[in-house]
């Protein structure tokens, strides 16, 4: 005969702690017939009272997601009676406002976490008010703009540098093929960081994808964790000045003579280079970056 399960309604609780709301409720099953029923009967049948409330309350409903259902054969019950309890907790917010990201934990197949170290790095420069080329794609013309360097050597600049990695749990082993042909590549699309609140969108050129780590944390479960640098003033070029004497002007001054444009010793052509001339289209990395 065809199970067909009813499901009696024990007890649901809800707490308010620090911060997040965790509930439980607790239903015994049997089938209306009183079949013998297996655990498989009592999980395919569970759907519905995977919600909190089951449809009871839906405001709590809003805030609180599934994370654990046990299932329990009810002693002297002769399988025909179950004990199914089911565990909450709440998505982020304040209790009264609803906040849906970060709800995963982060062991959870399908987290995502995104960080970020902005900071200056000290580079060399030869010109300024220069024009970077678009994209950052490398030519061989000189950069034009004010000389800067003293007697042919640059002087220092601070550049401002985001380094960002994406953490991503995931079901199954990461692409290594692609991660491999992507390392030291620009990316060829705007690629943006975030879906809501404070996003960050990164123009094409601008970010070079520096590898991935990637570990496993459970049965085929793996971590994997991308690494970018971002640098939207420069796209990752760098001034290089011609180095052999052609390309320095030798007219030095001697002890006692004025220092003028027309003695000053400085870099007569100067290049963009571009360190990462490859770009790539990141999406093929299958990275969750929302």
């Amino acid at each position: 005969m065809t199970i067909v399960l009813s499901w009696i309604k024990q007890s649901r609780s809800a707490t308010w702690d620090r911060g997040k709301w965790q509930g439980t409720q607790n239903y015994l099953v049997r089938d209306t017939t009183d079949q013998s029923i297996n655990v498989y009967d009592v999980a395919s049948g569970a759907s519905t009272y995977q919600v909190f409330g089951a449809g009871d309350d839906p405001i709590m409903a809003t805030y609180m997601r599934h994370v654990s259902s046990t299932y329990t054969p009810v002693s002297d019950g002769m399988d025909k009676i179950w004990s199914a309890a089911f565990t909450f907790e709440s998505t982020m917010g304040d209790g009264v406002n609803v906040v849906t990201a970060d709800v995963k934990t982060e062991t959870e197949v399908g987290f995502t976490s995104i960080e970020s170290n902005i900071r200056e790095e000290t580079i060399d420069i030869w010109r300024t008010g220069t024009t970077v080329p678009s994209n950052g794609t490398q030519n061989d013309n000189d950069i034009g703009g004010t000389s800067a360097d003293s007697a042919g050597e640059p002087i220092s600049f601070l550049l401002p540098i985001a380094s960002i990695s994406i953490r991503n749990v995931i079901y199954g082993r990461p692409n290594y093929a692609a991660i491999m042909a992507i390392a030291g590549k620009r990316n060829s699309a705007a690629f943006t960081f975030g879906a809501t609140g404070q996003t960050f969108l990164c123009a094409v050129g601008t970010l070079v994808f520096i590898g991935a780590s990637t570990s496993r944390t459970g049965p085929n479960v793996y971590e994997i964790n991308f690494q970018f640098n971002y640098d939207p003033t420069l796209y990752h070029m760098r001034q290089i000045a011609m180095r052999d004497l052609k390309g320095v002007k030798t007219s030095r001054p001697t002890p006692g003579s004025p220092v003028s444009a027309s003695n000053k010793e400085t870099a007569s052509v100067v290049f963009w280079r571009q360190p990462f001339p490859d770009t790539a289209a990141f999406s093929t990395l299958g990275i969750v970056s929302t």
